[in-house]
C-alpha cells in the first residue's frame, strides 16, 4: 500500500515547520522565496498533490490556457488556433481549444465548464458578447483566474487584445487610391459586430478625407462565402459601379470574385477586390487575393504576456478595460495589381 504524503513529510524533507509548509502550499502569509521554492520542489519530488494555481509561476511545468469560442468550419479558426499554438513555442504555456455549443454559450455556462477543468487562465473569443456578458464572466470567475478577450467591443470592461481593425480598412482605401481607383465600394460584415464596423469606418473615413475618392456602392453581409456571392448580384444591378471593392473578410471577397469571374468580369481590370484576414486561401485562388494581414502569432504572444503578468502579480487590479491593438499590414496580390489599369479614350471609336 502506497503511503500518503503529508505536510509533515515535506516539513521533514525541507527542514521547515509544518506551518511554513502549509503557508507555502496555499500561498497565504509571509514566506521567503527561497523557502517557497524549497517547499514546492519537495512537494513535486514526493508526489504531494499540489494545486497548479497555487504553484509559483516559475515552478509550474505548464500554464494551461483555454481558448473559448464558438467554432465554425473554415480557415479563420484554424489560423487563429495555429497562431496561438505557435506563440507558445518559447514558453511553458499550453493552449487548448474549447468550442462552446451554439445553445450553451452563456457566461454562466462557460464559467461552470471552466470550474470543472484544470485550466489556469482563459482567452475568450465571443464576438456576439456585449459588456453585460463580460461583466457577468468577471463576476463569476475567481480573482486569481486571469481571463482576456480577443474580440473588441465599443467599451471594454475586460482586458482585450485585438487587431487594429480600423487601421486595416484605412490601409485598403489608401492602397486603392494609390492604384488609381476612384469610385469605391464595400461589402461590410454584420453591423452588430464591433470589428466589422471598425473595418468599415477606417475605409469610409479615409474616403471622406480625400477629394478624389467617393463611396458609390455598399452591401451588408455576414462574413460568409454565400453572402459574398450575393453581394455580386447587388453590384451587377447597381446603377453606379465601383472600380474597387473592399470585402471586410476573405470569405466574402472570394465569394464575390467567384460570381464575378463566372459572369465574365476580369479582376482587377473590371473591378478590383481586397479582403481582410489574409487566410491561406488568398494564395490559392486565381487571381490571388489582396488582403489585410492579421498576425495571429503576435496576437497570441501579446495575449499570453498579459495572462502571465497577471499570474505573476495577483495583487494587481483584476481588469481595467485596457485594449491592446495588434498592428496589421497589407499583403498586396493580383486581385488589385495583376494588370496595369487602362483608361479608355472616350473618342477612340471615332478615330
Amino acid at each position: 500500500m502506497i503511503k500518503k504524503v503529508t505536510l509533515k513529510d515535506i516539513a521533514d524533507d525541507t527542514g521547515l515547520s509544518i506551518s511554513t509548509v502549509s503557508r507555502a502550499l496555499t500561498r497565504t502569509g509571509k514566506i521567503s522565496k527561497d523557502n517557497e521554492k524549497k517547499v514546492f520542489e519537495s512537494a513535486y519530488r514526493l508526489n504531494y498533490p499540489v494545486s497548479n494555481i497555487h504553484t509559483p509561476l516559475e515552478l509550474r511545468k505548464t500554464i494551461h490556457i483555454a481558448i473559448i469560442t464558438r467554432h465554425y468550419t473554415g480557415e479563420f479558426f484554424a489560423s487563429l488556433f495555429e497562431g496561438f499554438d505557435r506563440s507558445t513555442k518559447d514558453s511553458n504555456a499550453g493552449i487548448s481549444l474549447i468550442s462552446v455549443t451554439h445553445t450553451s454559450d452563456s457566461p454562466e455556462q462557460i464559467n461552470s465548464d471552466l470550474r470543472k477543468t484544470h485550466f489556469d487562465a482563459a482567452v475568450i473569443f465571443m464576438p456576439d458578447y456585449r459588456a453585460k456578458d463580460y461583466e457577468t464572466m468577471l463576476r463569476l470567475c475567481p480573482p486569481e483566474f486571469p481571463i482576456v478577450s480577443i474580440a473588441p467591443i465599443a467599451s471594454p470592461v475586460m482586458d482585450t487584445v485585438t487587431f487594429d481593425n480600423y487601421r486595416g480598412g484605412h490601409l485598403i482605401a489608401q492602397h486603392f487610391e494609390a492604384r488609381g481607383f476612384r469610385k469605391l465600394g464595400i461589402v461590410h460584415g454584420p453591423i452588430n459586430k464591433s470589428e466589422s464596423m471598425l473595418r468599415k469606418n477606417g475605409f469610409v473615413d479615409y474616403i471622406q478625407a480625400s477629394d478624389d475618392l467617393s463611396l458609390v456602392w455598399e452591401y451588408g453581409g455576414d462574413y460568409s462565402f454565400e453572402q459574398g456571392k450575393a453581394s455580386y448580384e447587388s453590384y451587377r444591378n447597381a446603377p453606379v459601379k465601383p472600380d474597387a471593392i473592399f470585402c471586410s473578410n476573405d470569405g466574402m471577397a472570394v465569394g464575390f470574385m467567384h460570381n464575378a469571374i463566372r459572369d465574365g468580369l476580369a479582376v482587377p481590370n473590371d473591378v478590383a477586390i481586397a479582403g481582410f484576414d489574409d487566410l491561406p486561401t488568398c494564395n490559392l485562388y486565381t487571381p490571388t487575393l489582396t488582403s489585410v494581414h492579421t498576425p495571429y502569432e503576435l496576437l497570441g504572444k501579446k495575449t499570453i504576456e498579459i495572462i502571465l503578468n497577471r499570474l505573476k502579480d495577483q495583487s494587481s487590479e483584476r481588469h481595467s478595460g485596457y485594449m491592446s491593438l495588434v498592428p496589421v499590414s497589407l499583403t498586396v496580390r493580383e486581385s488589385t495589381t495583376k494588370m496595369a489599369r487602362t483608361f479608355r479614350n472616350p473618342y477612340q471609336s471615332l478615330v
